[in-house]
């Protein structure tokens, strides 16, 4: 209890905010933080949804205090004695003028800066409960010193064995053990002749290694508890001073450890502390030649929590040469120097120097547990990251850069010469662990280990010379007792993401609005498909490889083999290649590539010249590509050697790097197409938001699929020439054309191509030639002619439109026009009288339509003189049309004119920012239409959550490909918490941001007034009496949109929540599939059917759009087309522009039907309509006027109604008559 009470102190004068500082939220407890706790370790997470805050989907696990309640009463006790000690506020005095207050104190102050240094008080008082429901007391449990005893003496008790051949000494351990001899059947001592032998002795000593036995333990996941490192240190008179050589140290180790995973495993068979306990074999920090026993107790061995003792075999010091163990030196029959082989076996002196580092970091850093404080955050981190202990992830790793941030040390680099050393101060002992976290990050952010070699300050003069390790390393970084560089072992691509990973975060930080300890520590950033913009999957199990003694390991080599070929062929495609064993699946490896968005589309690679001074350029260019390579003469006259890629259309060139990766694994290791699996440069992914090729064939004008959304933009260039070289024809002159439509903006869900008009029929195409316009507006300038009455505004806007018709005409005799009524004003013609409802359609000879509306600004002002101003007295006044009328009319007029076409210039340079911003866009628009989203989800606000993908990336860079922008999206749905938390897209930052500024932040000053709004929109929510169906889900705010509800109105939170269901099980089977490398792209677009309660069948024959179906079947029109020769062509005539029978269907059932039933479809060829019985609805309630739905009394003493479902089905039946096949009612 002693210890437990000194370990509550220590947490109290830690550099965080006491809870007494507590904003108006206070943080939870640690108890209220455990529930759903992950496993960190396997990256799995609890993705049930709550209700509560941030910390209820954490990493926290609840501190079980069962059996502990007199210790938990002492530390109550004493949390009350310090109170008034920890308290951050400021002090009261004891007299009755309660109004004044003391000065702070200097302990009030330290707290105050030391929040400030957190990030602000709620990100440390979040930062202090993450700690103190991870760290664990540095006193072990009574049990667990017991088992640690067990094996330690059990160990030291073991016999002697003689010296014998190793043939005699596999056979004198047993079957059932294994002696791992490492590096390969060329070094293996049971299948070749060896002149020495394997004994074993007593160890020199044992020790408790690692972070624990100095600064405690820790939890790194559900119930399980960090490692425990037990070193052994085998006696040096079982070596000779050749022994370094040829793998005879690792034999005798791997010898040595045998024995001992002999003896503990008849152990854990009998009745002790051990029983039960389970046994195997891993590496030491991924080195293949050091393997280490590891032994998993937990429950049933007594423990509270699950762990792994790991037991390590170590020799001292001065059992061989430091001299001979230099990485310039050889230690194989080889003339080659082995950096790796050496470095291995100087790790295996350094576990005492490397426990006395901490230790001496524990002593020099105040407050206490600063160091492990570190350490956790710093695990954490890098597990929520995907960042392998081995690689980058582990506390010792993160010590060495503690050491660096303390101590300094020595930089090379200087004038751009590698040898040339500097000194470096390090910050020093003043940091808490969150400045010490972060100047970590800046370290390696910042740092070029490549072309600045780093050495952490030692006071050990028997270190190896730093020229040693810029000779016989790329990246350098050097522990503190300058015998291994920490790097050793690494592929670059893994000093890369931890880089990267660090980059980001720290750009993350910037901005301080957002949830950043959230984003930082407790959301998953480790899924391959979202973190890199390729991702690739390779079977390594029958590649054959050249052998090279450095990496023993088979994944090891061909991790290394396949980044150097695939760097050189890909070149400035990628800032980052990452090669890393598979987590789940054996012999595979995951290759993770991150796209320079300038060079990645790139057509052509350029080689060496011709010129004999590049010959040997050349040659490794040839060997590289091999047949692929060719000699090319380019405009400038220059030949070069190059090589071409061809696609067969603009949006294939992303493909790009995906075909270079197959093509050179293909040349250079022999692996089939079959073996290597693109997650996100497949083509599916294209082909899902692709015009089937029958289709387009039969309809499109041939070869318009390599011009992408070009025929489109040149058909409103030639149109918009036209427009404004006409004013001498019209009676008014046009002033500007606004553009408003997503196909303008390279974000429609298919690209338009444009249609042969001279190949439609309308028997044999009438199910696959639907026809979108381009909706743009005309604004007239402003004269007297134009009339003050509202309704003769419209007729006016017709008559213009009559005369713009007959110019088009005459201007293009091909075209053809046609002048339209709004559906609402055909429904509604009061209404409609006074509020835009007519357009132009203009369809040009290219096979390209417009939908052209006139803008005329004093609309907007008669309207709200309507609305806002008193009716005037005069009797002459014209009556007024009521303001509802007005209202409606309004909205339709600042939807058309003002958001509609303001949304579309700022989105439109998003295309041109990131390249990939529209093909990702197109994604989505295609999984919420195929979810039977689109009656639901407006087109803008889906441009919007794109838009925050690209413009706010949080802790990763900002995606370069459209699969790495949708599945970021896919995740983003499945997370946000829509009720609790607005969505907020600086999108008119855009227009005044560069090319190279990436990231954009919403304006501070908007960004509090929006909360404010927002916290208002839901409090008037929870007072009000309307259903939760009829409340807001969606708020997304822009600098333009204060309300936030712009584009939302129509997302109800039933309509959220679906959302949210479908996103997390779309993104389910992406971590699936991606990871057994499987990945079926077109099922993530197949939406579930069994909860809706209405289904409706409707014959493909009734569609415009069956192509675009994703379950469609291409024979329905491919039948037909085989004989549409036979058919009389039509003309455009019969053309009918955005006609779909089923979708005015659908329209006509919202409208009939109102909130009684939710409707939903897909746009894009759907021939299901689901709808959703409104539960508030089925009640029985009084008989009154318009309720809205057919009723049916309810057998009650009073007069009483519910709805006639039959009734309303059989009128769907009526209404859809000739369309409908089937109706199934479900429920």
């Amino acid at each position: 209890m002693s210890t437990n009470r000194s370990l509550k102190r220590k947490a109290s004068t830690s550099k965080v905010v006491p809870k007494k500082r507590a904003p108006q939220s206070p943080s939870p407890s640690p108890s209220d933080l455990d529930n759903g706790f992950e496993d960190l370790e396997n990256g799995s997470g609890n993705d049930e949804e709550d209700a509560g805050g941030v910390y209820e989907d954490p990493m926290i696990d609840r501190q079980d205090t069962d059996g502990d309640s007199s210790e938990q009463d002492e530390e109550d006790d004493e949390d009350e004695d310090n109170a008034e000690e920890i308290s951050a506020g400021p002090s009261r005095p004891q007299n009755n003028n309660k109004h004044l207050y003391k000065a702070p104190t200097l302990d009030e102050m330290e707290a105050m800066r030391s929040a400030e240094e957190s990030g602000g008080t709620t990100f440390s008082l979040q930062l202090s409960a993450l700690l103190q429901s991870t760290l664990l007391p540095t006193t072990p449990a009574p049990t667990l010193k017991t088992l640690l005893s067990t094996i330690h003496s059990h160990i030291l008790s073991l016999p002697a064995l003689p010296a014998v051949p190793p043939t005699k000494a596999s056979k004198r351990i047993g079957n059932g053990t294994k002696i791992p001899f490492v590096g390969g059947d060329q070094w293996d001592p049971i299948k070749n002749e060896v002149q020495w032998k394997l004994g074993w002795e007593k160890p020199h000593e044992i020790i408790v290694a690692g972070s624990w036995s100095v600064v405690g333990g820790y939890r790194k996941g559900k119930n399980e508890g960090g490692n425990i490192d037990l070193v052994v240190v085998m006696p040096s008179a079982l070596f000779s001073a050749k022994d370094r050589m040829d793998y005879r140290y690792f034999h005798k180790r791997s010898h040595y450890l045998a024995i001992i995973y002999s003896e503990v495993q008849k152990l854990s068979k009998k009745d002790g502390p051990v029983s039960g306990a389970q046994l195997s074999w891993e590496n030491s920090m991924g080195d293949a030649r050091r393997p280490i026993i590891k032994i998993q107790v937990g429950k049933e061995q007594g423990l509270k929590h699950r762990l792994d003792i790991r037991i390590h075999a170590s020799i001292l010091p001065d059992v061989f040469p430091l001299s001979s163990l230099s990485p310039t030196k050889s230690l194989l029959r080889s003339d080659i120097p082995t950096p790796l082989y050496s470095s291995s076996i100087l790790n295996d002196t350094l576990q005492k120097s490397n426990l006395l580092h901490l230790h001496r970091l524990s002593q020099v850093l105040s407050p206490e547990r600063t160091v492990d404080s570190f350490l956790a955050t710093w695990r954490i981190w890098a597990t929520r990251r995907g960042i392998r202990r081995e690689r980058g992830g582990s506390g010792w790793f993160a010590s060495m850069l503690l050491g660096w941030v303390v101590d300094g040390g020595q930089v090379g680099g200087g004038g751009g010469v590698r040898e040339r050393i500097k000194k470096v101060r390090g910050v020093g002992k003043g940091l808490g662990h969150w400045g010490a976290l972060r100047a970590a990050w800046e370290f390696l952010a910042q740092t070029d280990f490549d072309q600045t070699p780093v050495f952490i300050k030692t006071v050990n003069e028997d270190a190896i010379p730093q020229s040693d390790f810029i000779n016989s390393f790329q990246d350098v970084f050097v522990d503190p007792t300058g015998k291994v560089n920490i790097f050793a072992g690494w592929e670059k691509g893994d000093l890369q993401i931890l880089r990267y990973h660090a980059r980001e975060t720290l750009a993350m930080l910037e901005d301080e609005s957002g949830d950043l300890f959230a984003e930082t520590f407790l959301r998953d950033r480790n899924l391959g498909a979202e973190i890199f913009d390729d991702c690739i999957k390779v079977g390594i199990t029958n590649v054959q490889l050249e052998p090279n003694p450095e990496n023993p390991s088979h994944t090891d080599l061909a991790t290394q083999s396949f980044a150097n070929i695939l760097r050189r062929g890909l070149s400035d495609r990628a800032s980052l290649v990452h090669i890393t064993p598979s987590r789940l699946t054996q012999n595979t490896l995951d290759i993770g590539i991150v796209y320079n968005p300038e060079h990645a589309t790139r057509v052509i690679d350029i080689g060496p010249s011709s010129e004999t001074s590049q010959s040997a350029a050349a040659e490794r260019f040839r060997q590289l590509w091999g047949e692929k390579a060719e000699l090319r003469r380019f405009k400038d006259g220059s030949i070069s050697e190059s090589v071409v890629w061809d696609i067969t259309r603009p949006e294939e060139a992303i493909l790009i790097p995906g075909k270079i990766v197959k093509y050179l694994l293909g040349k250079h290791f022999g692996i089939s197409e079959e073996s290597i699996h693109c997650i996100s440069s497949n083509i599916e992914w294209s082909k899902i938001i692709q015009i089937p090729e029958s289709v387009r064939k039969a309809i499109c004008v041939p070869g318009s699929e390599k011009q992408g959304f070009r025929p489109v933009i040149q058909g409103y260039e030639e149109l918009y020439k036209i427009l404004k070289d006409i004013d001498s024809e019209l009676p008014l002159s046009i002033l500007n054309v606004f553009e408003s439509s997503e196909l303008l903006r390279y974000s429609s869900t298919y690209v338009p191509h444009p249609l042969d008009l001279n190949r439609i029929t309308s028997s044999t195409t009438s199910t696959i030639n639907h026809f979108p316009p381009v909706d743009i507006a005309v604004q007239f300038e402003s004269s007297p002619k134009w009339p003050d009455d509202l309704a003769a505004i419209q007729k006016v806007k017709l008559a213009l439109f009559d005369k713009l018709s007959k110019i088009m005409t005459e201007r293009l005799p091909k075209s053809k026009t046609n002048i339209l009524f709004d559906e609402d004003y055909i429904h509604n013609s009061a209404a409609g009288e006074i509020s835009d409802h007519s357009s132009l359609e203009i369809l040009l000879p290219q096979g390209v339509s417009f939908r052209l509306k006139i803008y005329y600004e004093k609309e907007r002002v008669l309207l709200e003189r309507i609305l806002y101003e008193d009716e005037p007295i005069f009797a002459t006044s014209l009556p007024r049309p009521s303001k509802k009328l007005a209202h409606q009319a309004l909205e339709k007029h600042l939807f058309l004119f003002n958001h509609k076409t303001n949304h579309h210039q700022s989105i439109k340079p998003l295309h041109h920012k990131y390249p990939s911003y529209s093909t990702a866009t197109r994604l989505l628009k295609k999984w919420f239409s195929s979810h039977m989203l689109s009656t639901h989800i407006p087109i803008e606000i889906i441009e919007l959550i794109m838009a925050k993908i690209y413009l706010d990336s949080e802790s990763l860079q900002n995606p370069n490909s459209a699969t790495a922008g949708f599945v970021r999206s896919v995740i983003f749905l499945s997370e946000w918490d829509w009720r609790n938390v607005p969505l907020f897209v600086p999108i008119q930052s855009v227009k005044n941001s560069s090319i190279s500024e990436k990231r954009l932040k919403f304006p501070t000053n908007m960004k509090q007034d929006a909360l404010k709004s927002f916290e208002n929109l839901r409090n008037k929510e929870k007072a009000s009496d309307s259903s939760i169906a009829n409340q807001h889900g969606w708020v997304v705010f822009t600098e333009e949109d204060e309300s936030g509800l712009r584009w939302t109105k129509g997302i109800t939170r039933v309509i959220a929540g679906r959302v949210a269901v479908l996103a997390k099980a779309t993104l389910a089977a992406i971590k699936s599939e991606s990871e057994n490398g499987d990945l079926h792209v077109k099922s993530l677009f197949i939406t579930p059917l069994e909860h809706y309660d209405i289904l409706l069948h409707v014959s493909p024959l009734a569609t415009s759009k069956d192509h675009q179906n994703i379950q469609a079947n291409p024979e329905e029109w491919e039948t037909k087309l085989k004989f549409r020769n036979l058919q009389s062509s039509s003309s455009s005539e019969q053309i009918r522009i955005d006609f779909n029978p089923i979708e005015s269907f659908v329209h006509d059932l919202k409208r009939l039907y109102g909130d009684s039933v939710l409707w939903f479809y897909d746009n894009n060829g759907g021939v299901v309509v689901g709808g959703i019985w409104n539960p508030a609805k089925e009640g029985a309630r009084n008989l009154k006027a318009f309720l809205g739905y057919n009723s049916i009394p309810v057998k009650s003493e009073s007069t009483l109604i519910t709805i006639n479902k039959e009734a309303i089905l059989a009128e769907i039946s009526r209404l859809g008559k000739g369309m409908i096949q089937t109706i199934e009612r479900r429920k």
